[in-house]
């Protein structure tokens, strides 16, 4: 009799865990809506968003080519060893213009140019604003408690997010690699984020 009731006490105690880990899930990381700007000047509202960060790991001496993409969704902008809040923060990006070699009958031609991030900026509440270049984040930063002997190749990092209507929506916002590449047209890009506290 006791082992019974001890039974269904601990299925009720497990199941309401797992239903309060689903609604931690849903929540994180980001909390409260943030405020996108794309390059063709359009703003968005986005829920429930993420920072996701794509790379690959791999065993050292291994190609990173051939190595399955994982994904490190956080609120905080990852740069180097760095965690930066972004709470009450505006991340603005600034761009570079660069050719684009399209291969034509096997003959190159620059018939586009491709956005490139060049750097980020990051302005608090008070206006104060400092500048970061582009760095992947460091290994320990998206593997951590890895196993030895695994190496990170960063590849790149994506806002990921539900509009008001319940959309899901992504949008790769730069790229470590020449492996991605991040929308080419100014509805595509993401000039600037207005995480709201």
């Amino acid at each position: 009799m006791r082992r019974a009731a001890f039974g269904r006490a601990a299925l009720l105690a497990a199941a309401a865990v797992a239903i309060t880990a689903a609604g931690a899930r849903a929540a994180a990381p980001g909390s409260g809506t943030i405020m996108v700007t794309l390059g063709d000047g359009t703003t968005m509202p986005l829920r429930d968003w993420a920072l996701s960060y794509e790379y690959a790991a791999f065993r050292t001496g291994t190609s990173s080519l051939a190595a399955a993409a994982v994904r490190k969704d956080t609120a905080d902008l990852l740069i180097g060893k760095r965690a930066l809040p972004t709470a009450g923060q505006t991340l603005t990006f600034n761009y570079d213009e660069i050719p684009k070699a399209l291969v034509k009958a096997g003959v190159a031609a620059v018939s586009d140019r491709l956005q490139h991030v060049r750097e980020l900026v990051m302005t608090g509440a008070d206006g104060h604003k400092t500048t970061y270049k582009v760095e992947p984040p460091a290994r320990e930063a998206l593997l951590a408690g890895g196993e030895k002997g695994m190496s990170v190749a960063a590849r790149s990092l994506d806002l990921r997010g539900e509009t008001v209507t319940g959309t899901r929506k992504e949008f790769c916002l730069l790229s470590y690699t020449a492996v991605v590449e991040c929308g080419g047209s100014p509805a595509d890009h993401v000039v600037k984020i207005e995480f709201l506290r």
